[in-house]
Parts: structure tokens; C-alpha cells; sequence
């Protein structure tokens, strides 16, 4: 009778220990589920919040940025043309409605551009020399110097620097921004640089190299990361 009441007591503590250990197991398995689901509901936020992001960037940020794009040139030994008359120097009007008797036969450089937003731009010249820049839209003739001409700027009195202000440019025309002189003397050529900058992306002919944008990626970036601690987790269970 010892013995049996001895069997009974292992019996017991066998049982008692497996309950235990399940109980213990089952915890475990608890922990980890909750533990997956809370990267899970994490993974789900975090998608969201970036979605969020997203489209408040495209709502938000984009449509105020300034785009600008910059090229350098040179006037020496260019084909040459008797240029429009400007306001600054000159006293003509703007646009100019008349040919200088200045710049008869001063050297010219025409570059192309097209924007893709129509807005409001601003395009600024910095010249080695008495520089004066005029904006055609269009077509750029230069033996009819007057035809499609919107602005001309003469940058009295401070001499080297010219520019434009809220011009009104419209997407998909094609404009010339022509860089010249102001007279027939060896001061009124030499190296430029001109900046544009404006609400849209500004293409130059021929088109300039671009710069891919890395937002998406870094956000892409962010969920690999949480899909990573996911499948550990539930490789656990």
C-alpha cells in the first residue's frame, strides 16, 4: 500500500509538472503572438504614416518649390545682329518696339528653354561684359529681331548684372533667352551665366542630365525592416 501511495504521488507531480510546462508554453506562445501582433498593427501604422507623408508632400511641399536650373556661355567671336532698343540706356520701351542704333551688329547667344508649369519665373544674368538679355517666345529670327519679342532687359545702371522678374511663362511654349551687348565695341562680349527659377522643372535644348528624387526609397526602406522583425516572429511560433 506505501508503494502504491508512493506511485500516486509521482503520478502527481508528473502531472503537476506538465501542467506546469504547458501552462508555461502556452504564456510563451501568447507573448509571441502578441508580440507579432503588435509589429504587425506597427508595420500597419508605419505604412500609413508614410502614405500620409506622401501625399502631404505632394499637396504641400511640391507646389511651393522653386525649381532653378543655371548655364554658362560665351559671346566671343558669335554671330551678331542689330538688337532691339532697351529702357534702361536707350529710353525705349518695353517690350521694345524698336532696333538700337547702339547695338547695330553685337554678338548674341539664343538658348531654347521650355517649363513644364505655367507661373510666374525669374531668370537672373550675370555677364563679364555690358550685357543685355531679351526674351522671345516662339521663334528667335535674329535678322527680324522684333517678331515674338516679350521683354528686354538693360541692367542701368548696374552694368554686368541683368534680369527678370515674375515673368509670366506659360508650359510647353518654347522660349529664347537671347544674351548680348549693348554696342558694337570689344566690352560688349565675353563669358555669361544665367540662372532660371520658378514653380515648374525648366528644360533647356538640349535637355540637361537630371537628379532622381530618393523619398520613396528611404520610406521603402523603413517597411523592409519591419517585414524582416515580422518574419522572425513568426518563425518563432
Amino acid at each position: 500500500m506505501l508503494q502504491a501511495f508512493n506511485e500516486s504521488i509521482v503520478r502527481e507531480n508528473n502531472l503537476s509538472h506538465h501542467s506546469t510546462k504547458f501552462s508555461q508554453t502556452a504564456k510563451l506562445k501568447s507573448l509571441s503572438e502578441r508580440s507579432f501582433n503588435f509589429w504587425q498593427k506597427s508595420l500597419g501604422r508605419s505604412i500609413s504614416i508614410a502614405s500620409a507623408a506622401i501625399a502631404l508632400s505632394l499637396s504641400v511641399t511640391l507646389p511651393s518649390r522653386a525649381f532653378t536650373i543655371s548655364y554658362s556661355g560665351d559671346t566671343t567671336n558669335a554671330p551678331t545682329f542689330n538688337r532691339p532698343e532697351t529702357e534702361g540706356f536707350e529710353g525705349g520701351t518695353n517690350p521694345p518696339t524698336s532696333l538700337s542704333t547702339n547695338g547695330t551688329a553685337v554678338p548674341y547667344y539664343s538658348q531654347p528653354f521650355f517649363v513644364d508649369t505655367t507661373g510666374s519665373y525669374n531668370i537672373v544674368g550675370s555677364q563679364a561684359f555690358l550685357g543685355i538679355q531679351f526674351l522671345y517666345q516662339n521663334s528667335f529670327n535674329p535678322t527680324a529681331p522684333l517678331v515674338n519679342l516679350l521683354n528686354g532687359n538693360d541692367p542701368f545702371p548696374d552694368e554686368g548684372t541683368s534680369s527678370f522678374s515674375d515673368l509670366s511663362l506659360t508650359a510647353n511654349n518654347q522660349y529664347f533667352l537671347v544674351t548680348t551687348g549693348f554696342d558694337n565695341s570689344n566690352t560688349s562680349f565675353g563669358s555669361f551665366t544665367n540662372t532660371i527659377t520658378g514653380p515648374g522643372n525648366i528644360t533647356l535644348v538640349p535637355e540637361p542630365s537630371s537628379i532622381a528624387s530618393t523619398v520613396v526609397f528611404a520610406i521603402f526602406s523603413g517597411s523592409l525592416i519591419l517585414k524582416r522583425k515580422l518574419k522572425k516572429l513568426k518563425s518563432v511560433n
